[in-house]
């Protein structure tokens, strides 16, 4: 091959990989830089739940328990039932702290008692649901009752939409040690304007419910 046409050739690789090497780097920092820009939660927007603020014509009726072990239902007199808008804010949190058992890592304590006592299978759930209920901006969208004895309970005047049903049992009076179980059963559903639901059933899905 002539001098020249090496030379030309010689010339053509250099610039082929000078154009190469800046696309390289740019690809290891966007890969370093991966890690740093994970999802964030969403923010709580108050236009998704304005239609939740009013008073509507629905009614919900049910009943929140466990399942224990031997197959019986753990209820609890007097344990609260709440009534959660969904949004992207409720989703995100329900998706973290309700569908998933686990404690998360990231997130402290919500009080600094809950540090030095031990841990019962009840605190990560009532420390979720702590951050929940103490958002002050969502406080007028959420609606609370009590079960009965039996683990009944009966919300009115609901407007449309979809909800999570949400209920902390602390601990059933059942004789036996598996009937005194605590955890969040739970529900999602989906609410017409002026509906009737009744025979709800709020439970932790162990008895395949859900």
């Amino acid at each position: 091959m002539p001098l020249r046409n090496r030379l030309l050739c010689a010339t053509v690789i250099v610039l082929l990989l000078g154009s190469l090497l800046p696309n390289q780097t740019r690809a290891t920092e966007s890969n370093k830089a991966s890690p740093a820009m994970a999802p964030q939660p969403p923010g709580l927007n108050e236009k998704d739940l304005f239609p939740y603020k009013q008073k509507g014509r629905g009614t919900l009726s049910g009943q929140a328990f466990l399942s224990s072990p031997s197959g019986k239902a753990i209820t609890q007199a007097g344990a609260p039932i709440h009534l959660i808008p969904i949004t992207p804010y409720t989703r995100h949190w329900f998706d973290r702290n309700v569908r998933t058992t686990s404690c998360s890592t990231t997130e402290p304590p919500a009080s600094p008692e809950s540090v030095a006592a031990p841990r019962t299978q009840t605190d990560c759930p009532h420390e979720a649901l702590t951050r929940l209920l103490t958002e002050k901006r969502l406080a007028p969208y959420l609606r609370t009752t009590r079960a009965n004895p039996t683990g009944h309970f009966w919300f009115t005047k609901i407007p449309a939409g979809r909800y999570y049903i949400v209920s902390l049992i602390e601990g059933g009076s059942g004789a036996h040690e598996d009937e005194r179980l605590g955890g969040l059963a739970w529900l999602v559903i989906e609410l017409d304007a002026g509906e009737k639901l009744t025979n709800l059933v709020v439970t932790d899905c162990k008895a395949n419910l859900c």
